[in-house]
C-alpha cells in the first residue's frame, strides 16, 4: 500500500501554492474581497477625502526646514488632511465588524478550492455570517492574549532605553552605541517572533472556525495545539514573518505609488483608488498563504488530492 504522509511544505512551497490558488480562483476571490473593500474604501474617501496628501505635505514639510513660513504652512495643510472626524471613526467601527465576515467568506471560498470544491461566492458569504460571531469573539481573544505576549517586549524595551539612559549619562560612546544597535535588534527580533506565534495561532484559530467547528473555544484550542505543537514552533514564526512581510511591507510601496500618483494628477480618488485595488490583491494572497498553512498544520501531506475530504468548508 502506498502511504501517502509526504514530508511538511516549507515556507517557499506553501507560497507557491497560496500564489498558484490565488491565480486559479482570481476572479471570485477578487469579487469575495470587493464586495466589502469597495464599499469600505469608498466611506474612507468621503470621511477623508485628501488622505493621500499628507505624504506630499509631509515632503513639503521636510523641503521646507529653514523656512519657518514655509514649514508652518506645510504643517498646516498636513494636518488639516490627516484630520480624523468622527465619520472616520464610524468607517473604521462598521469596517472592524464587517471584515470578520469577509475574511470568513473568503477562508470558506479559498478552502473548498484547495480540496476541489466549487464555492459559490453567495455561499460563501451565507456561510461567513453564520461564523461572524465566533470569528469576532476569537479576535477579541487573541487580541487580549497579544497585549499579554507583548509584556516581554516591553519589559526588554525599558531595560534597554535604561541602559542606554545609564551609558549617556557616563559619556560611555562606544558602549552606548553597541548596546543600542545589539538592544533595538534584540527588541524587534523578540518582536518579530512573539508577533508571528500570536498571529499565525489567530489565524489558524480563524481557518478552524470555518473549516472545522463553530465553537470559539474550541477553535482557540485548535489553533493554539497547532501553533505551538512540537515541531511547529519555528513553522508558525516563519508563516508568521511571512504573512507579516506580503500584507505589511508589501502595503509600504502600495502607499508610495497611490500618494505619488495622486499627488502628480491632483486627483484625491486615484489614492483610494490604487490603494484599494493593492490591498485587495494582497490580502487575496495572504489569505490563500493562510489557508494553505492551515492544511499542512492539520493533514502534513501534499497535494491537492490528498486533502481530507471533510474539510470542505460550507455544509449542506
Amino acid at each position: 500500500m502506498q502511504n501517502t504522509e509526504l514530508r511538511p511544505l516549507g515556507a517557499g512551497e506553501m507560497l507557491d501554492r497560496a500564489i498558484t490558488l490565488f491565480v486559479r480562483r482570481f476572479a471570485a476571490i477578487v469579487a469575495v474581497l470587493a464586495v466589502v473593500s469597495v464599499p469600505i474604501v469608498v466611506l474612507q474617501a468621503l470621511a477623508a477625502p485628501h488622505a493621500g496628501q499628507v505624504f506630499a505635505d509631509m515632503a513639503r514639510v521636510l523641503g521646507a526646514a529653514g523656512n519657518p513660513a514655509a514649514s508652518r504652512a506645510a504643517a498646516d495643510a498636513m494636518t488639516r488632511d490627516d484630520r480624523t472626524g468622527p465619520l472616520t471613526v464610524i468607517v473604521l467601527l462598521v469596517a472592524a465588524l464587517v471584515r470578520p465576515v469577509m475574511w470568513a467568506a473568503l477562508v470558506a471560498l479559498l478552502a473548498g478550492a484547495y480540496a476541489g470544491v466549487e464555492t459559490s461566492i453567495g455561499d460563501a458569504y451565507r456561510f461567513g455570517l453564520r461564523r461572524w460571531f465566533p470569528l469576532i469573539l476569537v479576535a477579541l481573544t487573541y487580541l487580549v492574549l497579544g497585549g499579554f505576549a507583548a509584556i516581554p517586549i516591553l519589559i526588554v524595551y525599558v531595560l534597554v532605553l535604561l541602559a542606554v539612559v545609564a551609558l549617556s549619562a557616563l559619556h560611555s560612546t562606544v558602549a552606548l552605541v553597541v548596546v543600542g544597535v545589539i538592544g533595538v535588534v534584540f527588541v524587534l527580533a523578540l518582536a518579530s517572533v512573539i508577533g508571528s506565534l500570536v498571529l499565525m495561532a489567530y489565524e489558524l484559530s480563524a481557518v478552524a472556525i470555518v473549516t472545522e467547528t463553530a465553537s470559539p473555544i474550541e477553535a482557540i484550542g485548535i489553533g493554539m495545539r497547532r501553533a505551538f505543537a512540537p515541531g511547529m514552533k519555528r513553522r508558525t514564526v516563519v508563516g508568521g514573518l511571512v504573512v507579516l512581510l506580503v500584507s505589511q511591507v508589501g502595503s509600504i510601496p502600495l502607499i508610495g505609488v497611490a500618494a505619488v500618483v495622486s499627488a502628480a494628477t491632483h486627483v484625491d480618488a486615484l489614492y483610494f483608488a490604487i490603494f484599494g485595488a493593492g490591498t485587495i490583491l494582497l490580502e487575496g494572497i495572504v489569505a490563500a498563504f493562510v489557508v494553505v498553512f492551515a492544511v499542512d498544520a492539520r493533514v502534513r501531506r501534499e497535494g491537492y488530492d490528498l486533502v481530507l475530504p471533510e474539510t470542505p468548508p460550507v455544509p449542506a
